[in-house]
């Protein structure tokens, strides 16, 4: 079945407009990544089984686990994935085969939404296997806990955001690229190939971003120019878009899922997370960077 979307996805591309040339619908098809998407279930977290994947609920953490905190202050625990029940869907092996990551996330009180600061996140793959639910501690956020909803990973295939700087000379070589190819290939695959096309969380493939490819945001934050008004974003664009191609997406987790309740502090938007290519290679998740896009 797998294959099979892919053979569908490269049929469309090979079969698409006659305004690019096959020589670049040839490098196209060579762009395909596998990617693993995500399906949510609203779910009683007493119902889930302990180390399931899973958003909301309560945590399944190892023994002796110390909460992170910031400021003195719990941070919120989000989602947990168990990369035993992702190792399926990842056929190139790119991921651990076993262990969990989790994500938690800060607080901004004065908004009363997440911080979307990158030191207000904390992202822990952890090897241990005997894990336990476990309670939130005495102080955390009295509305801190999120509606619980079980993860069910499937897999398609993506091909860049249509600014990422992978597409940069398709768009230069050919005169509405985007209106003539990449219009025409969302919608195909968000009627054909994609379960879930309305939900944006997702792991490794190309990013699906809301706004810009999210690489350059965390490009951009790398050489602390992320909250830099926009002439001085020009002016070193050269710099962000050498630096961006040094990252690939890990994770995307959507807030805007109607099956647990994260837009309580997230509202529509999608916290994306990326790694240095060297890093996900020697499989170090310890210098996981984060931004986040909404419409």
């Amino acid at each position: 079945m797998n294959n099979n979307k892919r053979e569908q996805l490269i049929s469309f591309i090979l079969n698409s407009t006659n305004e690019i040339s096959m020589s670049d619908k040839e490098k196209l098809v060579e762009l395909i990544r596998p990617t693993i998407g995500i399906r949510t279930k609203s779910t009683d977290d007493i119902k889930i089984e302990i180390s399931k994947s899973k958003i909301g609920g309560k945590p399944d953490l190892p023994q002796g686990f110390v909460w992170p905190k910031i400021d003195n202050k719990p941070l919120l625990f989000c989602v947990q994935y168990n990369l035993s029940e992702v190792q399926t869907f990842d056929p190139e092996n790119i991921l651990p085969n076993k262990g969990m990551f989790y994500l938690f996330l800060n607080i901004n009180d004065k908004w009363g939404e997440f911080s979307v600061l990158e030191q207000d996140h904390q992202f822990i793959y952890s090897e241990h296997e005997q894990l336990f639910r476990t309670d939130f501690p005495e102080d955390y956020r009295a509305n801190g806990n999120f509606e619980s909803a079980i993860i069910e990973y499937f897999q398609y295939y993506t091909l860049p955001d249509d600014e990422n700087y992978q597409l940069i000379t398709f768009n230069e070589r050919n005169k509405d690229f985007y209106f003539h190819f990449y219009q025409p290939f969302e919608e195909f695959m968000e009627e054909e190939l994609i379960p879930e096309p309305h939900s944006l969380h997702q792991v490794l493939g190309y990013d699906r971003s809301i706004q810009s490819s999210v690489v350059y945001d965390f490009a951009s934050k790398e050489l602390n120019l992320y909250s830099m008004g926009g002439s001085e974003y020009q002016k070193r664009w050269d710099e962000i878009l050498t630096h961006s191609k040094s990252y690939e997406l890990l994770l995307q987790l959507d807030c805007d899922d109607s099956n647990t309740n994260l837009s309580k502090f997230g509202g529509s938007g999608v916290f994306y997370f990326g790694i240095k290519q060297k890093d996900l290679e020697i499989k170090n998740f310890k210098n996981v960077s984060m931004s986040f896009q909404m419409t």
